[in-house]
Parts: structure tokens; C-alpha cells; sequence
């Protein structure tokens, strides 16, 4: 088999087919994994954000994540929570179940930062997470045992033959019955090198940047989101990690920041809360990649031998493991286990978007 794409969905898919014994080539245009996307995570697991299906595969993910960390010497997850705010109407309209509603003084009492004739509510998730991505990443990589990874291999060509394909990059031509298209930003354009109609899968801005500020705050402290606006979570003693959470559509590109758009984010933190921002030591933009309908594609295409795992829309790290196993039994066994609900195979097939 074939992966094209070597972030989070492709590694984690990888190291899950070699864990049951098949040999795969990953194929990475980059000279790096994790280039993209995957690279520039705000590294918080959200567990009852998103669609049905994402919230039932991060469940899983989250599951598997516990369990098969105890291996590691330190975790790549740990408890972390996460508190959603607004107006009392914002967060009764949109907190999801599981979070805990917070009224004005518990709410100030648990961020005190926040200016009380702003924000009067909040919703407080204790089941969230925080990650080490790239510790994540290098964690599968070394698991992936029976994988070959091959860098800067930008693919140009493939055609489909007596049921196999010959896939050409810039270096090398290989062979292989089935090619899984991992591939992020670039998932569609993938799709067309293959001959295969694109899903339609739409690259969306999303910019992070990490914010010095005058006064400290706790590691414990939850990670803040404001409704409709930023978010904001602790990176060290004097420093936030803040995102301005837009969602502009892009081309599949090396993506970089706006200052316009943390400039403007700086000037809401400081509305909104006592933070001062004393200058920005970092900022980053990736791309978040959707389908139409915000849900995730896991599932062969029409075309034989060509099967699609893109889409994850910012939640490829809280559902690589469980994405991973489900593509590896359909990938493998033709059929899905009862670990996972039909109802959520069926929401991630491709044919949908057609």
C-alpha cells in the first residue's frame, strides 16, 4: 500500500497497518513529516467538539491514547480543561454536552482575568486534554515498523493497471494495489493527479501565535474560549498560546500569518480580560481542510484502489488513532468491528459528497 501524506492521518494510519503486519510506502512531498497542518496544532483536545462522527471517533482516539502511552517513558496527553464563554444566552446556545455550566462568579473565579461586564457565563469541560504533537508523531513513527518513508517525493503521475497502481514523483516510480490519500490541504489535488473527481474539500486559515504577557498565570489554568471570537491557553509563566480562530478559505499552500488578524485578536484579548500583551514571540498559520459538511472522509472512492482519508478539519490529532483503525479494517478486512457505530462509517464515506 501507498500513503500520500505524511502528517498526523498518514503517520497515524501507517504505524496502525504495520502494527498488523503490512508493509507500506509513505510518500511526503515535504522534506519533513508534519510540515503542515500537523505541525502547527494548538496541541488541546477538545472531546465533545465537532460532528457525531469526530466526537465518537476522539472518544475512541482519546481511549486508545491512554492506553497505549503507558508504554512511553513520559505521556503525550494529559488532563487539561477547557472553558467555553460568552453571554449566558451564547453559552446556553452553544455549549455541547458534557461541559459544565458556570455562572458569573464561578466563572471569575476560575478565570480571573476575564472582565465580569463582558463575559458573564461559561461552559467548563474537565474531560479535555492537552498534547505533545511532536512527540505524538515521533512516537508512531518510531512504531511504524514495516513503513517506509520517503521525503521531498512530490507525487506527479499515476495511472491504474491490470488492478494495480504506478504512482511516479519526482525520484521514483512505485507500485502498489490500493494508494491512501492522506494527503491534508492538498488531499484534492491528489485526487485529481489519480484521475479521480475531488471531493470538493476546502482549506481553511486558521493562525496561532504565542503572546508574552505582563502578568503570570498557572500551568492549570483552563484553556479559554470565547464564543464566536479567540482562544487562548497557557504555553509557560509569562506566555499564552492564542489563535484568533478564523476560517478563511485558502489554496493548498504553505500557509503564513496575518498580522492583521493577530493584531486584531490582541486588541479583543485586551477588551476582554486584565492580560497585557507585551510583544509576540511567535506566530504560525495551517490549514484546517473540510468537506462541505464539516465531517471528516474515510472510505474508498469509486475508482478501485484509491481510498480517502482527509478532511479532519482541525481534529486530526483527537481522532488519528481511532481514523487509523477504522481505515485499517476497511483497508484490510473489507468490514468494521462494533468497536465503532455504523451510523459513524457511514457519515465519513466519500460517496456522500458526490
Amino acid at each position: 500500500m501507498i500513503i500520500i501524506g505524511g502528517g498526523i492521518a498518514g503517520i497515524s494510519l501507517a504505524r496502525e497497518l504495520s502494527k498488523r503486519g503490512q508493509h507500506v510506502t509513505l510518500l511526503e512531498a515535504e522534506e519533513a513529516l508534519a510540515h503542515h497542518t500537523s505541525g502547527r496544532s494548538a496541541q488541546q483536545l477538545v472531546l465533545g467538539y465537532g460532528p457525531a462522527a469526530v466526537r465518537e471517533l476522539t472518544d475512541l482516539t482519546v481511549s486508545m491514547l491512554k492506553s497505549q502511552q503507558q508504554v512511553l517513558e513520559t505521556p503525550v496527553v494529559w488532563p487539561s480543561s477547557f472553558m467555553m464563554v460568552g453571554t449566558d444566552d451564547e453559552v446556553d446556545t452553544h455549549a455541547y454536552p458534557g461541559q459544565i455550566r458556570q455562572d458569573d462568579h464561578m466563572l471569575h473565579t476560575l478565570v480571573p482575568e476575564l472582565r465580569p461586564t463582558r463575559l458573564t457565563a461559561g461552559a467548563l469541560d474537565n474531560r479535555s486534554l492537552r498534547i505533545r504533537a511532536t512527540a505524538m508523531i515521533d512516537w508512531l513513527v518510531t512504531e511504524a515498523k514495516l513503513v517506509d518513508i520517503h521525503l521531498g517525493e512530490q507525487v506527479v503521475d499515476a495511472k491504474f493497471h491490470d488492478g494495480a497502481w504506478t504512482v511516479t514523483t519526482q525520484q521514483c516510480t512505485y507500485t502498489a494495489d490500493t494508494v491512501i490519500n492522506a494527503a491534508g490541504a492538498w488531499a484534492d489535488e491528489v485526487a485529481e493527479v489519480f484521475g479521480v473527481a475531488p471531493l470538493g474539500l476546502t482549506p481553511l486559515r486558521r493562525s496561532a501565535a504565542i503572546l508574552e504577557i505582563d502578568t503570570p498565570i498557572s500551568p492549570d489554568r483552563c484553556m479559554v474560549m470565547k464564543i464566536g471570537g479567540y482562544y487562548y491557553r497557557y504555553e509557560d509563566e509569562y506566555a499564552i498560546l492564542a489563535s484568533p480562530q478564523e476560517t478563511v478559505p485558502s489554496p493548498p499552500e504553505d500557509a503564513q500569518p496575518n498580522d492583521t488578524d493577530i493584531s486584531a485578536m490582541i486588541e479583543e484579548i485586551h477588551a476582554d480580560t486584565t492580560l497585557r500583551i507585551k510583544r509576540v514571540r511567535s506566530s504560525w498559520t495551517g490549514l484546517r481542510t473540510q468537506a462541505s459538511d464539516g465531517v471528516p472522509v474515510v472510505g474508498y472512492d469509486d475508482q478501485p484502489g484509491f481510498f480517502w482519508l482527509a478532511g479532519q478539519s482541525g481534529y486530526g490529532f483527537q481522532t488519528a488513532l481511532g481514523f487509523a483503525k477504522l481505515a485499517a479494517e476497511l483497508l484490510l478486512e473489507d468490514t468494521v468491528g462494533d468497536w465503532v457505530s455504523q451510523q459513524a462509517v457511514t457519515d465519513l464515506q466519500p460517496n456522500r459528497l458526490r
